[in-house]
């Protein structure tokens, strides 16, 4: 069976391949979990929980936060990760 051949593979691995291989496959399942859901429901999901946690803050502390986001810009190192 191929999943046993797999497991004997896992069970040589060094740590560091292993800690790889746990990486690789927790980007796996987040890739699953967002795959259904469409870019609009995506979108959707991140709105409804700012603005949940918007609820939450004073306007002091909006404040505070947006001028946090708006004192340095920061370049995504790949931008892969956030771009279907």
């Amino acid at each position: 069976m191929m999943l046993d051949n797999l497991y004997q593979v896992i069970d040589d691995l060094s740590t560091d391949d292993l800690d790889a291989l746990s990486e690789y496959i927790e980007q796996q399942r987040e890739q699953r979990r967002l795959a259904q859901y469409t870019i609009e429901e995506r979108i959707q999901k991140i709105e409804a929980a700012f603005a949940e946690l918007w609820e939450e803050l004073t306007p002091d502390e909006l404040n505070e936060i947006t001028e946090a986001m708006n004192s340095e810009l920061v370049e995504p190192f790949d931008e892969s990760e956030w771009r279907d």
